[in-house]
């Protein structure tokens, strides 16, 4: 027994059983979905993998506190700056006695007294950590001439009135710790490096670490509900004109992202499923048929989801759209299988036969055309990108699926006794089109390949370009409040621009110091050279154990009871109180303790308090693992081109030294050759694979000939369309090439196969054509209704292969089929019957 015969005695002798069988894998599928759903809402896990400037921005993400910050933004008008600064302080208030608030940092620490006391608790593992020569130096002022020499000084200062020695009083009254930081000084210019306040003092920044226990999306919602719960409170007590009060940080962004996820499955999928319902129902007018045909592709999204969930363990955010995509393609299978059954109950057969004929006819091309789809998709998988690869492999899943259940759910849903359809004015149109074309093709061909010489000339040609993006903001969300507060932030604030990122991990802490140490040389030396603009790092804060042992013996050699004596007696010499000099006495005892070579060696981790705010500088370069760091980079200008990461990828690193270079505009200029190699070489492939595939089905070289030429005119008007409106490309959606190429052959496919062995050109063009015109509108439909999505890469991905599609299907309707008719002639008969010439 034929598959056809078999499948149309199943769907009408044995319906019952069929819909038991169909109700057990949707009950399967939805226990996978409640059991295992997880999303994952990263947009790092987007990029592809194998980059170490990718790998780079994981680790920055997932081991640095840093992303656990937020930074809050009073933004006020001109006129209100005064009234701005009294109320920054009352602002900073509040945001210490939030529940989810760990630490504020609302001014350089050197500007508080609480800043210069915290400082001051680790002067001494800084002190020992330096240089021994520069230490020796340092520890010399000891000596107790120089302890009286200073003192005198400093008492001179006072009466003359300089405010100089009432600062060294209070921070550095021997002259100790001012040496010990000097090389902690470039890396603690927060005001300088991170300005807190911008030039026309509108705006005042608040950076704040919050306690949230993870960057799960469903901890960042709950956080950020809270944060906005904060916001809308927080202008209680402003007196000035209008006041905002923005946020941003990694915590608003994934909150964001996570909740529009909710928006683009109900946008995308609701839209494609109205759009081709709507397309199905005007070429058909059947309303229980579309409710089969959505039953089928809904069941289809059910198997892929739980297949996928089950490969994958979890999906990225960007394999949603899988859905909508899947209606607007598995709906083709639908189109074409119902409007063949149609045509065979027109013809006045029997449902049981009219289901087997339908199959027949249309199987083999809808099996192929699955096929090619199902490779298009598949080869995302070669993209290296989490997010693409899952979304290709569910849609190909999907689309196996889809085509199985058309062949054979949808008949449940076709009611034997329903009468078919006595008047088609759209299948009225098409057979007067095809009529037309088969009998003068000349001039509809004629007329195509003016059309479609002069797009692919515009679109092939360098003149004007199609421009590619290579910015971060391709793949933040749309009308992101994070987004627009970070843009807000950097225009008021010193133009700067993002630095490159040096990740280095060491085996032990002497390591993680001689690394730093040679970095910050070798980088020192390329600003001289006006190769970088700046550059910080944390070598002073990386302890060198060699050294400090070294130094500590150097101390124990210091007479520091002596120093102590002198520092006494001076002090009622020239007139000091005692209570004035307590941080030298305090510094003497640390000294003093620490010289006992049984003692361990000081540790700046464990004295510098939990609250100060030196620690957004620290966590700015040290990850949970103190063995773990980066410094920054400032380059001369904004990195925008490979060429620039490729000589940063030269400049920066040093010998010996493993460095990971990554920020996030490194890194998407770092991947411009993978995307363009993306749309060359990979859609280069699939063009392959789709002329092999021609070639076996067609073993006919004219409409072998006919089909590729079909394909470049298809690609060629897509690109000159992007061109003409401005869509520019971006490191994803370069990806839409491949699969304009794997979708739009199948169009030529289905007409092409019918058009080799028919001999009723009004029964099996015609009507082919009107199903492949209904299936070419609803994927538009599919891939079009992801515009709405707020995910650009998703957005992107879905308006450049609507467009890919469109041209593809007007491509082989108006010039596939005229020039079939001129290459392979048929005679059209009155009667519907034709003749091969």
């Amino acid at each position: 027994m034929r598959m056809s015969d078999l499948i149309a005695r199943l769907m009408s002798e044995r319906r019952a059983l069929v819909w038991l069988g169909v109700a057990a894998l949707a009950i399967i599928c939805i226990a996978i979905l409640v059991t295992r759903i997880e999303i994952d809402s990263d947009v790092i896990n987007m990029l592809p993998k194998g980059f170490r400037s990718v790998d780079g921005l994981k680790i920055f993400d997932r081991d640095f506190e840093q992303t656990r910050e937020l930074t809050f933004a009073l933004r006020c008008q001109p006129q209100d700056v005064d009234k701005l600064e009294e109320f920054a302080p009352q602002f900073a208030d509040n945001l210490r006695k939030q529940p989810w608030c760990e630490r504020v940092l609302a001014g350089s620490p050197m500007e508080t007294p609480e800043g210069i006391r915290d400082l001051q608790t680790i002067a001494v593992p800084l002190l020992l950590n330096l240089e021994p020569a520069a230490f020796d130096q340092a520890i010399s002022i000891l000596q107790p001439d120089k302890i009286r020499e200073r003192l005198h000084r400093m008492r001179l200062e006072i009466e003359a009135g300089s405010p100089r020695p009432q600062f060294e009083l209070g921070f550095d009254p021997l002259g100790v710790i001012s040496p010990a930081f000097k090389p902690f000084a470039a890396a603690s210019a927060i005001e300088q490096e991170q300005p807190l306040t911008s030039p026309d003092r509108t705006m005042r920044l608040f950076l704040v670490v919050t306690n949230q226990p993870s960057l799960s999306a469903f901890d960042c919602q709950r956080l950020m509900r809270q944060v906005n719960a904060f916001r809308a409170e927080a202008v209680q007590g402003w007196g000035g004109g209008h006041l905002d009060v923005l946020v941003t940080g990694r915590s608003a962004y994934v909150s964001e992202i996570s909740l529009s996820m909710r928006y683009d499955i109900v946008a995308t999928l609701g839209s494609s499923v109205v759009l081709v319902g709507l397309v199905f129902f005007i070429g058909f007018r059947r309303w229980i048929p579309l409710f089969g045909m959505g039953f089928a592709l809904l069941l289809s999204c059910l198997v892929a989801l739980a297949v996928g969930l089950l490969v994958f363990g979890r999906l990225s955010m960007l394999a949603i759209g899988f859905c909508a995509i899947l209606v607007g393609l598995g709906v083709d299978f639908a189109i074409l299988i119902f409007g063949r059954y149609q045509q065979a109950r027109i013809d006045g057969e029997e449902y049981q036969h009219s289901i087997a004929t339908s199959v027949a006819k249309l199987g083999r091309a809808v099996f192929f055309g699955a096929l090619t789809t199902a490779v298009g998709f598949l080869a995302l998988a070669l993209s290296g990108s989490m997010g693409f690869s899952q979304l290709g492999v569910l849609i190909a899943i999907g689309i196996f699926f889809a085509g199985l259940f058309m062949c054979t759910i949808l008949f449940l849903f076709i009611r034997p006794e329903q009468p078919p359809q006595q008047h088609d004015w759209v299948f009225d149109i098409v057979k007067k089109y095809v009529r037309w074309s088969v009998k003068r093709p000349g001039p509809m061909l004629t007329f195509s390949v003016v059309l479609f010489v002069a797009l692919s000339a515009v679109g092939f040609s360098p003149v004007p370009p199609l421009r590619f993006e290579a910015s971060v903001r391709s793949l933040e969300p749309r009308n992101s409040r994070a987004s627009q507060a970070l843009q807000a932030i950097m225009a008021k604030m010193p133009t700067r621009w993002e630095p490159v990122l040096a990740i280095v991990r060491a085996r032990d802490a002497q390591e993680l110091h001689d690394d730093w140490q040679k970095i910050s040389a070798h980088w020192s030396e390329l600003q001289k050279a006006g190769k970088l603009k700046g550059f910080s790092t944390p070598a002073a804060l990386c302890l060198s154990p060699n050294w400090m042992e070294e130094n500590r013996q150097s101390l124990g050699k210091v007479d520091l009871q002596t120093a102590r004596q002198t520092l006494e007696q001076t002090l009622d010499t020239e007139g000091f109180t005692r209570d004035a000099f307590s941080v030298a006495f305090r510094l003497l005892d640390d000294l003093q303790a620490v010289a006992n070579p049984a003692a361990p060696l000081p540790d700046w981790r464990k004295q510098l308090p939990k609250g100060a705010g030196w620690w957004f500088l620290v966590d700015r370069y040290f990850a949970k693992d103190p063995l773990l760091t980066t410094g920054f980079a400032t380059t001369t200008a904004p990195v925008t081109t490979h060429e620039q990461s490729e000589e940063l990828g030269r400049e920066l690193p040093v010998t010996g030294v493993p460095m990971i270079l990554s920020g996030w505009s490194y890194a998407l200029a770092d991947l411009q050759p993978w995307s363009h190699r993306q749309l060359l070489i990979i859609s280069a492939l699939m063009a392959i694979f789709d002329v092999s595939l021609l070639a076996v089905l067609y073993r006919d070289f004219r409409l072998w000939l006919i089909q590729v030429i079909t394909l470049g005119f298809g690609i060629g008007a897509m690109i000159a369309t992007m061109k003409l409106f401005g869509i520019h490309l971006n490191l994803l959606n370069v990806l839409s090439f491949r699969l304009v190429l794997a979708i739009g052959v199948d169009y030529g496919i289905y007409v092409v196969l019918v058009w080799q062995k028919t001999r009723e050109l009004e029964h099996d063009v015609a009507g082919v054509i009107k199903p492949v015109i209904l299936a070419g509108l609803t994927a538009v439909a599919g891939f079009g209704s992801l515009g709405w999505a707020h995910n650009p890469s998703l957005s992107g991905l879905g308006i450049a292969c609507a467009i890919g599609i469109f041209w593809s299907l007007v491509a082989t309707i108006f010039f596939t089929l005229p020039a079939m008719a001129a290459a392979k002639p048929k005679i059209w008969n009155e009667s519907g019957s034709s003749q091969a010439i």
